[in-house]
């Protein structure tokens, strides 16, 4: 009997939280690039520039592990390129613009209705 209850009264909960934190292409592009351009900040010693947007992402985003670790995978990805590639880092002033784009599409993305 009491399960039946829990069935009942768990079940619209579960559901209301899978769609309250599903996840759109748009939300996911918008991990992975701050999560690239992580990597490159972190490559090219801007830690200023990682923490803004490990900031940006927890104020942004819902708590969900897989978020953070689709974040975490595309940082290590970058940072493994610039390595592999050797390539020369971008200037403070361009890694920031293109770090403030993203930021912006993040907060459009996963704006509250």
């Amino acid at each position: 009997m009491i399960l039946g209850y829990l069935r009942v009264g768990l079940l619209p909960l579960l559901l209301w939280q899978t769609q309250a934190h599903a996840v759109n292409e748009d939300q996911l592009a918008v991990i992975r690039e701050l999560g690239s351009l992580n990597g490159i900040a972190l490559h090219c010693n801007a830690l200023a520039e990682t923490q803004r947007i490990k900031r940006a992402l927890v104020l942004n985003l819902p708590k969900r592990r897989q978020l953070g670790e689709l974040f975490d995978y595309e940082t290590d990805k970058a940072f493994m390129a610039f390595i592999g590639e050797n390539a020369g880092c971008p200037t403070p002033r361009s890694l920031k613009q293109r770090i403030d784009a993203a930021l912006n599409r993040l907060e459009a993305v996963y704006k509250t209705p």
